[in-house]
């Protein structure tokens, strides 16, 4: 039995990373998106990339910087375990101060009170609102509608209140970089 090969069929792939899978036949990873490479890159090329190129680190972690700093939040992106996303937030909520030559790490404790505190308020607006609707002159359905409603409406807001201002500072507390 000869085997034969078709002269037609040609193979290619382009990539950083190959694999010689045969005789004539090489074979590359060409990932199709950003969410690829950071799902299947191991975490060392991440920050090597992440501190190498501005575009990849501002994919990353949502915010651009000099190489300086890249290296620095990398640093303490490693140093205490923390995930991209923990990262992400504690910039959103004011705890990493980026400038153009340092990073600092704000702990104040005036975030997660101001948090509480707006949760606070935030929820007595959302029970006499509740409280408002309940004894309308409404139809019982709308009533129930109603109340539905602005409980969706507090769900929402509370946890995007908890998720800007309290859960970044127990991050931080629960993954050392402040003392209690």
């Amino acid at each position: 039995m000869e085997e034969q090969q078709d002269a037609n069929t040609i193979q290619l792939n382009l990539a950083k990373f190959q694999r010689n899978a045969g005789r004539d036949y090489n074979e590359y990873f060409i990932p199709s998106n950003i969410k690829l490479v950071l799902a299947t890159t191991p975490q060392v090329e991440l920050d090597a990339l992440a501190e190498d190129n501005g575009r990849m680190f501002r994919y990353r972690f949502g915010f651009s910087a000099t190489r300086r700093v890249r290296q620095q939040v990398v640093a303490l992106q490693q140093t205490y375990d923390l995930s991209d996303s923990e990262i992400r937030w504690l910039k959103h909520a004011g705890h990493l101060r980026i400038s153009r030559a340092d990073m600092t790490i704000d702990p104040s404790r005036l975030m997660p009170i101001t948090g509480w505190i707006q949760l606070v308020i935030f929820s007595i607006v959302c029970i006499g609102m509740v409280f408002q609707v309940a004894f309308s002159g409404a139809p019982e359905w709308k009533q129930g509608l109603g109340q539905t409603i602005l409980a969706a409406i507090w769900f929402g807001g509370a946890s995007v209140l908890l998720k800007l201002y309290v859960v970044p500072w127990n991050t931080m507390k629960r993954s050392g970089v402040i003392g209690t």
